[in-house]
């Protein structure tokens, strides 16, 4: 069994709508072939959306339609286990959406490493799925998304290269 971690915006959803940001929880399509390429993780591995998602900081979005967001994305993605998420520019709060639950994990050792490019979203995903950097992945499609995986230890896949590279093809 292997973790698989996965950057959301840009890497495996994006707006409906065509803007820049999402404008309600089902503002989201899933991008051309990515659920392709998280099927072909679905046996043996464990999949997790790891996201920072300043827009709630920014006042763009409420934590509560944040929530609801990611609870949308695992009903795109079903075989995605749950999502980590980071609030806030200084990285202090995370919550751990699932189907039906929300766990805030914001008072952890990882609180102030967050949000990317730190890389305690992908440290506490690691330690709470008992998984070591070996046998770990991240993939992003941002700069800050490659320097997280680096400083977690893990290996780094660019979103794109890793959708094209699974188009056909089934791993297990």
């Amino acid at each position: 069994m292997s973790l698989l971690l996965v950057d959301l915006d840009g890497t495996i959803r994006e707006p409906l709508s065509g803007k820049q940001y999402f404008q309600h929880p089902q503002d989201q399509k899933i991008i051309s072939g990515a659920e392709v390429a998280i099927g072909a993780y679905k046996d043996n591995w464990i999949i997790v959306g790891i996201t920072n998602q300043g827009g709630v900081a920014a006042g763009h979005k409420s934590i509560q339609e944040c929530i609801t967001e990611q609870q949308y994305t695992l009903e795109l993605f079903p075989e995605l286990r749950e999502i980590y998420f980071c609030p806030d520019f200084e990285g202090k709060k995370c919550f751990r959406v699932t189907r039906h639950n929300v766990h805030n994990h914001s008072k952890t050792k990882w609180s102030g490493y967050y949000r990317k490019p730190k890389a305690g979203m992908l440290q506490l995903a690691m330690v709470r799925h008992e998984h070591t950097r070996e046998n770990t992945i991240y993939v992003g499609d941002r700069p800050e998304d490659e320097a997280a995986a680096r400083s977690a230890g893990v290996r780094f896949q660019w979103g794109r290269d890793w959708i094209e590279q699974h188009q056909g093809a089934i791993i297990s």
